[in-house]
C-alpha cells in the first residue's frame, strides 16, 4: 500500500467482552490461556487463546489490562457466551468475578489512505474528543503490528463517534498476516503455530502450564508445523468464504477472511501446506498465473515478519 495518512476512528461491530477481576484474576488467567498475563503491563493488551486439551484453538482473544487486578477479554461476539461459560467452569472457588460486559465498545484508531474526505478527522476534533472522555476504560497500541493502530475500549452507552469502515481495518489486518476470529482460526481445528500466533506474542513457552500446553510446546520444539496461514492478493472483488485456491489446476486450500484492497484487488487469508507455499515462491510467486482464487489470478503476499518460512516437517 502507498501510504497517505488519514486518521480514522472505527467502531468494531463484532466484539464481545468479558471482565475478569479480583486479587486472583492474574493467576487464574495465567493458568488457562496461552499468553503470559503476569508480564502484561497495566494499560496494555496482548493476543491470546483458550485451547482444547489437545492443543487446538478453541477461542482466540485479545487481553486488555486496565488495572492490576482487572482484565478484559475480547473475542468474536458469537463466541463470547461460550468463553464466559468455560471461564466460569475453570474458576472453581477462586476469589474472582467474571462478568459479561455488554456496554463495552472497541474503537480502532488507524491511519489509512482509504478514508474519504468526509471521514477524515481534523486535528483537535473527534479524536481528542474521544480520548478525553470519562468513559474510556483503556487505550493501547495493538502489539501485533503497528499498522493496526490503537485500541480504545470505552463504555459505549454515551459514545456514538465512529466511522463505519471496518473493511479498512480488516484489509490492513489481513495484509499483515494476522488472523482473528473463528473464520481464520477454525474452533477445535486450528493450531497456534500454523497461524503464526507464537510470533505475534499470543503464547509464552516459558510461563508454565495452561490448557493445551503440552501439545503446543511439543509442536514448537520438534518443528512439527506442516501448514501456514498466509495472505493472498486477488484480482477483482473479495472472494466468498471457502473459495477454492488452486495452483497448477489443483485445489490447495480455501479462502478465509477477505476484504477489498488496492487498485481493483482484494486480499484474503488462506491456510496452505508449507510445501505448496515454497513451490509457488520457488517458481517466482505466480509469474505464470498458475495461482488463482475462484479462477481469478492471485499472488502470495507474505509479510516480512513471517520470513523466512520454515520448511515443511516430514
Amino acid at each position: 500500500m502507498t501510504p497517505h495518512y488519514d486518521t480514522l476512528i472505527i467502531n468494531h461491530p463484532d466484539a464481545g467482552f468479558i471482565s475478569v477481576a479480583g486479587d486472583d484474576s492474574c493467576a487464574f488467567l495465567q493458568s488457562i490461556i496461552t499468553a503470559n498475563v503476569e508480564t502484561l503491563p497495566v494499560s496494555a493488551c496482548r493476543p491470546s487463546a483458550l485451547l482444547t486439551p489437545q492443543g487446538r484453538v478453541l477461542i482466540d482473544m485479545m487481553v486488555y489490562r486496565p488495572t492490576t487486578d482487572r482484565f478484559i477479554l475480547r473475542c468474536d461476539s458469537k463466541r463470547r457466551d461460550d468463553l464466559f461459560a468455560r471461564l466460569r467452569r475453570y474458576r472453581l472457588r477462586r476469589p474472582i468475578e467474571i462478568a459479561i460486559e455488554p456496554d463495552v465498545k472497541l474503537f480502532l484508531v488507524i491511519e489509512n489512505k482509504a478514508a474519504t474526505q468526509s471521514e477524515k478527522l481534523a486535528p483537535g476534533h473527534k479524536l481528542d474528543q474521544l480520548a478525553d472522555s470519562e468513559d474510556i476504560i483503556i487505550s493501547c497500541i495493538d502489539p501485533r503490528n503497528p499498522d493496526l493502530g490503537t485500541h480504545i475500549l470505552a463504555n459505549g452507552a454515551k459514545i456514538t463517534l465512529s466511522v463505519d469502515r471496518i473493511d479498512i481495518w480488516h484489509a490492513t489486518r489481513i495484509a499483515a498476516g494476522i488472523p482473528e476470529g473463528a473464520i481464520d482460526l477454525t474452533p477445535e481445528r486450528a493450531l497456534m503455530l500454523e497461524a503464526g500466533l507464537d510470533q505475534l506474542g499470543a503464547v509464552d513457552f516459558e510461563k508454565g502450564c495452561y490448557v493445551g500446553q503440552e501439545v503446543t510446546a511439543r509442536t514448537y520444539y520438534r518443528g512439527l508445523v506442516k501448514r501456514r496461514l498466509v495472505p493472498i492478493t486477488i484480482t477483482g472483488a473479495p472472494p466468498i468464504l471457502d473459495s477454492d485456491i488452486t495452483w497448477n489446476g489443483k485445489v490447495i486450500g480455501n479462502s478465509k477472511t477477505a476484504a477489498p484492497y488496492d487498485d481493483g484487488k482484494a486480499i484474503c487469508l488462506a491456510l496452505l501446506k508449507l510445501s505448496d507455499i515454497h513451490a509457488i515462491l520457488d517458481t517466482g510467486n505466480n509469474k505464470n498465473g498458475s495461482l488463482a482464487v475462484n479462477g481469478s489470478p492471485a499472488s502470495l503476499a507474505i509479510p516480512n515478519w513471517m520470513t523466512p518460512l520454515p520448511r515443511p516437517s516430514k
